[in-house]
């Protein structure tokens, strides 16, 4: 399983300084609903022809860095009853807005209750709520909310939070993911060639067309052609909106808001 991450750590120190969008909004929930911390993963059935190695998992995370190295250091990916959720087959998955109790499942595997005991002993909260979510487009997704609660007030703390959770899972998917259509990605991802997505996905990371060409070892002007060729085949207008069009279908993924991971 490949992962494209965009990571927040500690973003409680960054007052006072220029914020992305999408940290804001993390803030924002965060005080709101005073959980620990955020993850949200969105995935789609719909295979296309990205760029090598391909990413299937897109992954929103304010958990510690030193938790992720720890995290792929322990392979934990593969025993991650979130992981696990977004690996279910269609007919297998629950419907938007389901919230499951991680901590009370007491039909997890016994490596996956390990895994989250030590997310515990970590200091990265004691109960852990999924919910399922989805975009008018069928791109599904699960966000994972930790939160502290003592084990006497949990079942009462769930049952509060339950609208809560679930509309806030739905506002972070739509905000991430809500122009994501896979049906129509893989329509169109066929029209548009191997390199010329390679192009677009660098593109949309700010390369230049120079850039562009040493990564891909092909010459500049090639370049220049196949952003020319998608531009094209996408019926757009500039290189700019090209490139917007790609990410919003998923022809490409969002670029790593950073890449400490």
């Amino acid at each position: 399983m490949h992962f494209d991450l965009a990571h927040f750590p500690d973003f409680d120190d960054l007052r006072g300084t220029a914020k992305h969008a999408t940290l804001e909004l993390l803030m924002e929930i965060r005080q709101q609903i005073g959980c620990r911390h955020i993850t949200h993963v969105g995935h789609t059935d719909h295979s296309g022809p990205y760029r090598r190695p391909a990413p299937d998992v897109s992954v929103l995370t304010t958990v510690p860095m030193n938790w992720m190295l720890r995290y792929a250091a322990k392979n934990y990916f593969m025993v991650d009853p979130v992981m696990q959720v977004m690996n279910l087959s269609a007919h297998a998955r629950t419907t938007p807005g389901t919230i499951r109790n991680l901590s009370a499942d007491t039909e997890l595997p016994a490596k996956s209750k390990h895994f989250l005991r030590d997310c515990e002993l970590r200091g990265l909260g004691n109960l852990y709520l999924t919910v399922d979510t989805s975009n008018a487009h069928g791109f599904r997704g699960v966000t994972l909310f930790t939160f502290d609660v003592g084990p006497e007030d949990a079942n009462i703390f769930v049952e509060g939070m339950r609208k809560r959770l679930a509309a806030v899972s739905a506002r972070l998917h739509n905000v991430l993911h809500g122009n994501r259509n896979p049906g129509l990605a893989a329509i169109v991802a066929k029209l548009v060639t191997k390199r010329e997505i390679d192009c677009l996905y660098w593109a949309a990371n700010g390369k230049t067309d120079g850039e562009i060409g040493e990564i891909l070892n092909i010459a500049r002007w090639t370049v220049v052609t196949y952003l020319q060729n998608a531009k094209n085949k996408l019926g757009c207008s500039n290189r700019t909106s090209t490139v917007a069009t790609a990410l919003a279908l998923g022809i490409i993924e969002m670029p790593a808001i950073t890449s400490r991971f």
